[in-house]
């Protein structure tokens, strides 16, 4: 918001737009065409919403309007829109709209992230299904406007009051922090764990090894002292040799034990190392420059 902000001032205006939130993620493409993608889309449903509520008389008239239109965001910092009118109207002379790549690459995302959401949802009962459908319905700003902009400060921040535009846009960008977030301290936790498991299998597999090695150093020894045992004492050797080789705690840790299932949950160290992980943004042109250099935090 405070960045939003001094950018808005720079334009000597009072009230903040949609331009000036993308203009501070307009490195991240990917990032930029998910907002653009989602504030077209909300202004179709808001126009579909409007012309639902008309009078049946009107809609009748106007039989040949056809589907709402998608608006698309033009960025003014990108050379192409300094010439948009020779552009749209020698490419689109119908005047239909065609998908870009940047459209393309929204919808693959949107696509990838459902395809997640299928596989995590792949092996869930009923109950859980039902649990974890509640929960991709939360969202920051859903009847929560004023919350959010009391939660956010806004006020000491802006002078006029967000539209609802700037207010859903970051929404959207909380929502992207926290996936993140969420994301790469999932992956942490899942390294940990597998190193602590590759650190117990080692320990175990170890300690089975030697209690094994001691076990044949004892025997080599009463068979050197005792020559006359009898074959029955001879016979019960291996079965005693196997069942000292076998872990006293009964723990699984060897080469053929399954897996363990348990899905260790989040911790707020994961989290802190995930913010961290975060900041370490590759800056090539400053590793010259030789010392510590301060960065600002990197949050969206």
């Amino acid at each position: 918001v405070i960045q939003a902000a001094a950018q808005a001032a720079r334009r000597n205006s009072r009230f903040l737009n949609a331009e000036d939130l993308i203009f501070l993620i307009r490195h991240d493409r990917a990032k930029v065409n998910r907002l653009r993608s989602f504030l077209s889309w909300k202004d179709v449903r808001k126009n579909a919403k409007d012309a639902s509520g008309d009078q049946v008389e009107d809609v009748v008239e106007e039989t040949n309007t056809g589907k709402p239109s998608r608006s698309i965001i033009k960025l003014p910092w990108e050379l192409v829109n300094q010439f948009t009118d020779v552009i749209v109207k020698s490419s689109n002379p119908d005047g239909e709209e065609e998908e870009d790549e940047d459209e393309l690459e929204a919808y693959n995302d949107s696509i990838q992230r459902l395809r997640d959401a299928d596989e995590v949802t792949r092996a869930m009962t009923r109950e859980e299904y039902v649990h974890y459908s509640e929960c991709r319905q939360a969202s920051f700003t859903y009847r929560k406007g004023k919350r959010f902009r009391e939660w956010a400060n806004m006020n000491a921040f802006v002078d006029v009051r967000p539209n609802d535009d700037i207010v859903d846009s970051l929404g959207f960008l909380t929502y992207e922090m926290v996936s993140k977030l969420t994301s790469t301290a999932l992956q942490i936790a899942k390294c940990s764990n597998n190193k602590s498991n590759d650190t117990e299998t080692i320990i175990s597999t170890s300690s089975t090894n030697k209690r094994k090695r001691e076990e044949d150093e004892e025997r080599g020894i009463q068979d050197g002292n005792n020559n006359k045992k009898s074959k029955k004492e001879q016979q019960q050797d291996p079965s005693t040799s196997t069942s000292a080789a076998i872990p006293a705690d009964g723990q699984s840790g060897g080469l053929f034990s399954l897996p363990s299932t348990e899905q260790i949950p989040l911790q707020p160290e994961h989290i802190h190392e995930a913010f961290r992980r975060l900041q370490q943004q590759p800056q090539p042109l400053k590793n010259f420059r030789g010392g510590l250099v301060r960065t600002k935090i990197s949050l969206i």
